[in-house]
């Protein structure tokens, strides 16, 4: 008896916290074009791009925090062209695009006034790279969606979680009001500065798990992303069951419910649209020995779901990656009759395939 009114306890529990938020007209329909976009693609790029061993690198290198901004002073990305890329992940087929404008090094690959740790106030390179994809999105009709870390291995005022163990942070200066304001004017930035933008993509929920306590007031984030752009999806890499205020929920490195990768042990799949985000390799970001074979049959089970988006990382800042397979541009075409992508190579044809650009 005791187990059954526990378990009643926590569906009562489940229930209220979902009648919480209703989604607005503008989400509902919101929710329905991404789940007909079926395809995206994932620019997964920073100042660890350089470095050629992942995203992680800071953290799995144990490099000192201060010691690494140092990469922005030769960060000077001069054959990124935003336009050639849209123009590009839409031959491809791709209906929408997630950039990580922040990932858990801290470096913002986009300006803002929140500090000089960017590209364009922090780099020789003095572009805001976010703006000119943002530009470009619009003009070739493609959907932008922003990847935003909740870890931040540069920022001191960040409470320690179980990354970034070794890179040198002091422990006397944690104070997440600080952190959470940061986060909301960056925030507030983004939905502002940029134009319309199809979903904010948090990740970094997973790094306060051995602080069972630690209350991230994804409430107010949510919120204000829903009051700045009322059509705005969030979603959440926490590898849990959708939480209020969200309108997709994504799994990372798998279909809906496998647990290959590891991540999503015991996740349940919710009523909200669907996403998959999948890499070529072990990693998000730049390294070597990528390949996009294994990955064919992967979108097509995608797509026989009917409500699941294929996003593929794109780790380097040049675009050699259609010559490397043999695909042209003008080679790819599409067909939606069935959600599914035929790519056209010079040499042979993929069926249900993706064209995978190395950016």
């Amino acid at each position: 008896m005791k187990k059954i009114s526990t378990l009643l306890l926590l569906m009562v529990a489940s229930l209220t916290a979902s009648a919480q938020y209703q989604a607005s007209p503008e989400i509902l329909k919101a929710r329905t074009e991404f789940q007909d976009n079926k395809f995206g693609i994932y620019i997964h790029w920073g100042l660890y791009s350089m470095l050629g061993n992942g995203e992680w690198v800071m953290s799995n290198r144990n490099i000192n925090y201060k010691e690494y901004t140092h990469l922005a002073d030769g960060f000077y990305p001069s054959k990124f062209d935003a336009v050639e890329w849209v123009k590009a992940f839409k031959a491809a087929g791709a209906r929408y695009v997630t950039f990580t404008t922040r990932h858990h090094d801290g470096f913002s690959m986009f300006k803002t006034s929140a500090n000089n740790y960017n590209i364009v106030d922090g780099t020789p390179f003095h572009r805001d790279v976010l703006k000119e994809l943002a530009d470009a999105c619009q003009k070739y009709g493609i959907k932008l969606h922003l990847y935003y870390s909740h870890v931040d291995w540069s920022r001191p005022d960040y409470p320690q979680g179980w990354s970034g163990m070794g890179i040198g942070k002091p422990k006397d200066q944690y104070n997440y009001d600080s952190y959470l304001a940061f986060m909301k004017h960056q925030l507030t930035e983004l939905l502002t500065n940029y134009g319309p933008i199809g979903a904010i993509w948090f990740d970094g929920y997973w790094d306060q798990k051995n602080n069972p306590k630690f209350d991230w007031r994804l409430d107010e984030q949510y919120s204000l992303i829903h009051r700045l752009q009322p059509g705005c999806l969030v979603a959440n890499n926490h590898h849990k069951a959708p939480k209020p205020g969200e309108d997709l929920q994504t799994f990372e490195q798998d279909l809906p419910g496998q647990n290959t990768a590891g991540y999503s042990k015991g996740t349940v799949i919710g009523q909200l649209p669907l996403e998959t985000v999948m890499t070529m390799n072990k990693v998000w970001a730049r390294a070597a020995a990528n390949s996009p074979t294994e990955y064919f049959d992967a979108l097509a089970a995608l797509m026989r779901t009917g409500n699941n988006n294929l996003v593929v990382e794109n780790d380097d800042y040049v675009i050699p990656m259609f010559e490397r397979m043999g695909l042209l541009p003008e080679d790819a075409r599409t067909y939606v009759g069935n959600g599914c992508q035929e790519v056209i190579c010079r040499n042979q044809i993929h069926s249900r395939a993706f064209a995978y650009m190395n950016l």
